[in-house]
């Protein structure tokens, strides 16, 4: 620390002294002993404080060599004024247990100078009272220590003074431990220790009890009010980046706030208060003597620092071990597998059999019932019914807001939702990462369907209509060629979606989640396994431009299931008309009437032919290029 930059910082405005036309100087007792005063901030006869100028004022008759004296000395009530300013700003936990830990901390380097003061005085009554000189270069001489530490609390004030508070006061103070002047280094130190001690307490209370007792909002983790459980692990708690001490490395900080949320959600959530683990009680411990601060933590490996750390390990494993026990979460992956991604095949083809009178109907005639009923059926008709009761009972059906215009295959999908803890931690509710995985598959399921009712369609069509009604002939294998391209597509994608990409990640997933211990190792495994199958199926934004070319295919597919159930009932009632034709022809007769009648519609029927080959030629096109 730059001594004359505390000096420069300590300096007092110029100090005044007041003289009369007609006074006489002082003697320098008179003026030593109102300096006394001085030195403690209090007025006396000679020398005053000004409060609007905020410095001292000398009231008598100063002469040359007095006036340079008493003023360098006058600095000093100065600078105990600014210190003992804060003091009284910071006591009693006006701003906060820290800043009023800091105040108590200057308030005892304050008594010691006072002491110097009472001795100092001593010293002048006994000098004067033998007759011995005791001038002002005596006091400028015992002031030479002291002014150097109070410019220090001076300047020390200087950097805390204000809205600083909490661990962000701590790291003001901190850097000063480790300055070259050996005051202000155990005065720091000193502070740190007094000033941590209620950031200790709270620490130790949130990583055992999972609570936040910080009255005075000084510690870095907080809590967000009207935060309902299902977003708790998210949401109801946050690090305060500026409240966190200087000398805490990020890791401290991210291993205090899970440990304090592990046993939060143990509590709150699962209801359930396991025995401390040892790290736990240590800390306890440590609470409960009420003597100790995070001084130690300005060391690299600190037994605080591995303390937190085996305090964090530890509560992780406790809570994922109550996950899997108490609330089969390894079972429910299994469960979610199966059928929010569709891993149970027979199941998924059973219920496309069963709901499919229903899927094409109007959103507006379709209800929930219905629908669970179904679900029900589709299960008893499949390998799922042998699935474990608990996934079961959680797989339901949910259907979507609707417009006017949606049919089933639009508002179906299914809802596995297991509430409670996993729900809190692991996101499974339906608004989540696996309803949107759903909602694409389902379409792929959708898309592979209507493909196939085509093509059984068209092969009806053919053998119906291939030699009644010749000229579709071309429109039915421009139809043909391009659905088996459309079918082939589909499948592709499908089976590379299913079964390298979501069967793939999934055995890496199990893999992994096999091998853990910590709840944290779980998280991230099932965040990269979530992540990876949106990537690869192109659903993330990074794959904007396949996802929308995939997008178009289906409503290419969709487009063109509409066209040709238009063409296919027109054609059925061309077929229809023509061997009521004939069959008439056959027991009546004809006449030019009907003959004209039948060219006439068969040219209009041609017309229709041709609009729709050119239909299919465009959507052809536009398919190749996707």
């Amino acid at each position: 620390m730059n001594k004359d930059s505390l000096r420069i910082m300590s300096t007092p405005k110029n100090v005044k002294t007041t003289k009369p036309e007609v006074m006489n100087t002082i003697s320098d007792i008179e003026i030593i002993r109102s300096l006394l005063y001085c030195f403690q901030g209090v007025d006396s006869h000679w020398i005053e404080f000004n409060q609007n100028e905020k410095q001292f004022v000398v009231t008598a008759q100063l002469d040359f060599y007095q006036t340079s004296k008493v003023n360098r000395l006058m600095e000093l009530g100065y600078l105990h004024n600014i210190v003992q300013e804060y003091i009284e700003n910071n006591s009693d936990n006006k701003n906060g247990s820290v800043a009023s830990g800091i105040a108590h901390c200057l308030h005892e380097e304050l008594c010691i100078y006072y002491d110097s003061i009472n001795k100092l005085q001593k010293e002048v009554n006994e000098a004067y009272e033998k007759s011995k000189e005791y001038s002002l270069g005596n006091l400028l001489c015992w002031s030479v220590l002291w002014l150097g530490q109070l410019q220090d609390l001076a300047y020390t004030v200087k950097m805390i003074d204000g809205a600083k508070r909490g661990g962000e006061l701590v790291s003001v103070i901190a850097p000063f431990a480790y300055c070259a002047n050996p005051y202000l280094q155990q005065m720091a130190t000193n502070m740190i220790k007094v000033a941590t001690r209620p950031l200790m307490m709270i620490m130790c209370h949130w990583m055992v009890d999972g609570e936040l007792l910080d009255n005075y909002e000084e510690f870095f983790i907080c809590q967000c009010p009207d935060i309902n459980n299902l977003d708790m692990w998210n949401n109801r708690y946050t690090i305060r980046d500026s409240m966190v001490p200087a000398f805490f490395t990020k890791e401290d900080v991210n291993r205090i706030f899970r440990t304090g949320r592990y046993i939060n959600f143990l509590h709150t959530i699962c209801k359930s208060k396991p025995e401390l683990t040892p790290s736990r009680k240590t800390l306890k411990d440590l609470r409960n003597s009420g003597d100790k601060d995070l001084f130690p933590m300005l060391e690299q490996g600190s037994i605080i620092s591995d303390m937190i750390n085996k305090a964090c390990t530890e509560s992780s494993t406790v809570v994922l071990d109550i996950l899997k026990e108490q609330f089969n979460l390894f079972l429910h992956f299994e469960g979610l597998r199966r059928y929010m991604l569709l891993g149970q095949g027979d199941f998924v083809t059973s219920l496309l059999e069963i709901l499919q009178p229903h899927l094409d109907k109007s959103s507006g005639t379709l209800g929930h019932h219905t629908f669970r009923n179904l679900l029900d059926t589709a299960v008893r008709m499949s390998n799922a019914q042998y699935d474990k009761p608990t996934i079961l009972k959680t797989l339901d059906v949910k259907l979507l807001p609707t417009s006017g215009e949606d049919c089933g295959w639009d508002i179906f999908q299914l809802d596995y939702s297991t509430g409670g803890p996993l729900e809190t931690i692991f996101e499974f509710n339906g608004s989540g990462r696996y309803s949107i995985m759903f909602v694409f598959l389902w379409r792929l399921k959708r898309i592979d369907f209507v493909l196939s009712q085509m093509w059984r369609e068209l092969n009806l069509q053919i053998k119906t209509s291939y030699h009644v009604v010749p000229e579709i002939r071309n429109a039915l294998k421009w139809t043909n060629n391009l659905v088996a391209e459309m079918v082939h597509s589909v499948r592709q994608i499908q089976f590379y979606v299913l079964s390298d990409v979501i069967e793939t990640e999934w055995e890496h997933f199990r893999e992994a989640i096999n091998k853990a211990s910590l709840l944290e190792t779980v998280i991230q495994a099932h965040n990269q396994f979530l992540k990876n199958i949106f990537k690869r199926s192109v659903q993330t934004e990074e794959t904007h431009d396949l996802s929308k070319k995939m997008r178009q295919l289906f409503e290419s597919v969709l487009e063109l299931r509409g066209i040709q159930e238009r063409f296919h009932s027109q054609s059925e009632h061309e077929l229809n008309r023509r061997k009521d034709l004939e069959k008439y022809i056959e027991e009546h007769g004809t006449n030019n009437k009907m003959e004209k009648d039948d060219l006439e519609t068969k040219e209009a029927f041609l017309l229709e032919v041709d609009r729709y080959e050119n239909i299919i030629k465009e959507i052809s096109n536009s398919y190749k290029h996707f």
